[in-house]
């Protein structure tokens, strides 16, 4: 994993590939240049929550973890689990703090993006802002489902979490149960009985890593009932 590797015709034909930059090549190349790569350890925090918000990320290479400190000695909920090409830290858009924390879950790579450089971007590029703006609607209203299924049986938070997932990465799901129960609040253990009862139904197929997900309305109506 070594960052200079990563010189800046590399990061541009990477930027290109990225959902958030989908339809802003300008923003892409413009993006290349003012990013700085950035190689962070297996539990190494990028920020934590409240801190001032100066930038945000795409993740080059590893895992990052969005979670949220619950206060009792350093326990933590995940909120998302990011994959390479996938930009996290938006909320410094926003806000002038960082609402979460961010940390890797295994030694990453990630390019640092100036928080007035990709905000001067999205004056000039309505393709890079409404890929904000959806992208952040998509993870708000997953986290608001969560929140209102908290009383729920961990099944239908379990099921929404795999019908966000899907929207997010498609059919093929390329998280390890473990981290669809953290997404969902639950325990590897009960994720994993959950997923084998939903394989059984017949609603997602499993394989040594990941998921993919057959019925997605039939999810839905499991987090709905």
């Amino acid at each position: 994993m070594a960052a200079s590797s990563w010189d800046r015709a590399r990061l541009e034909r990477f930027f290109l590939s990225v959902a958030l930059l989908k339809g802003s090549p300008s923003a892409a190349r413009a993006l290349a240049v003012c990013a700085r790569i950035r190689r962070v350890s297996a539990g190494t925090a990028l920020c934590a929550a409240g801190a001032p918000a100066g930038e945000l990320w795409v993740l080059l290479e590893g895992r990052v973890r969005v979670c949220r400190p619950l206060g009792d000695g350093g326990a933590s909920i995940s909120l998302e689990m990011m994959l390479p090409g996938e930009a996290f830290g938006l909320p410094a858009l926003a806000c002038w703090r960082y609402p979460s924390d961010i940390e890797a879950a295994e030694d990453s790579l990630v390019a640092a993006l100036p928080r007035a450089a990709v905000l001067a971007l999205m004056e000039s590029s309505p393709a890079l802002a409404r890929n904000i703006l959806e992208t952040l609607g998509r993870r708000l209203a997953f986290l608001e489902e969560q929140m209102s299924l908290a009383r729920r049986p961990t099944a239908a938070r379990v099921a929404a979490a795999l019908g966000y997932l899907a929207g997010k990465f498609g059919r093929v799901i390329p998280l390890t149960r473990a981290e669809i129960g953290a997404l969902a609040g639950t325990t590897p253990e009960t994720a994993m009985r959950v997923i084998k009862r939903f394989e059984r139904d017949g609603l997602v197929a499993g394989a040594k890593v990941g998921l993919t997900v057959l019925d997605a309305e039939a999810l839905r109506r499991r987090a709905s009932a």
